[in-house]
């Protein structure tokens, strides 16, 4: 992985700086759409240590890394959540069109936050070919599936993708894989509640601007 990856998306420049973590937009650093999910979900993992959290991070990203080789250039792995992987596509009939896509969240025009989206995916019919119905999904590894912090994070992948991509996006999901865990979960599309979020990181960040003055 580059030190420092760059796109054109849109209009717009997005920077990742891969050792602080940091997305810049044109020119000025922007919150991912991770810290802006802080606010809502800030005490998620309070408890777990250190060294559990790390541990578990190393293997999502194993785990995100397989599935990417896999849908872009047919590498296997023996990894159970690759195999699992491989049997949610086949049962629910849906192909990868984009891995680890780029997207840039912006409110009333201007950038407010960046971040990658896993997987933009589209169904396939019965007759084997794909019908234009387009979603996206996100991989969780975690031990139990949070469908309301996917409902607020998968909202604001989709806005920010169809901002960024004129695309409609017509559904959301959720893949949980870990060890031999394997579901394929229904996510509702709510827009109101991922822009209430949104206004609400910006009143935050604003107050707490003024508070440094």
């Amino acid at each position: 992985m580059k030190d420092i990856e760059t796109w054109k998306i849109d209009g717009h420049t997005l920077e990742y700086i891969n050792e602080s973590h940091t997305y810049i937009c044109d020119g000025v650093v922007v919150s991912s759409i991770t810290q802006m999910l802080k606010l809502k979900f800030g005490g998620k993992y309070n408890g777990v240590s250190k060294s559990v959290l790390q541990k578990a991070s190393e293997k999502g990203t194993m785990v995100h890394e397989a599935i990417e080789k896999y849908c872009k250039y047919g590498y296997e792995s023996d990894l159970p959540e690759l195999r699992n992987f491989k049997f949610i596509q086949r049962a629910y009939k849906f192909d990868v069109i984009e891995n680890e896509v780029p997207v840039i969240l912006s409110f009333d025009g201007k950038p407010v936050s960046a971040g990658r989206l896993d997987l933009v995916i589209e169904k396939i019919g019965e007759d084997g070919v794909l019908h234009g119905e387009r979603g996206i999904a996100d991989i969780k590894r975690t031990s139990t599936l949070d469908k309301e912090y996917l409902a607020y994070q998968l909202n604001l992948y989709r806005i920010a993708y169809q901002q960024c991509y004129g695309t409609k996006i017509d559904f959301l999901k959720g893949i949980h894989l870990r060890e031999e865990k394997r579901k394929y979960v229904d996510i509702p599309i709510n827009e109101e509640m991922a822009i209430e979020l949104v206004k609400e990181y910006i009143e935050n960040n604003k107050s707490d601007s003024e508070d440094n003055l």
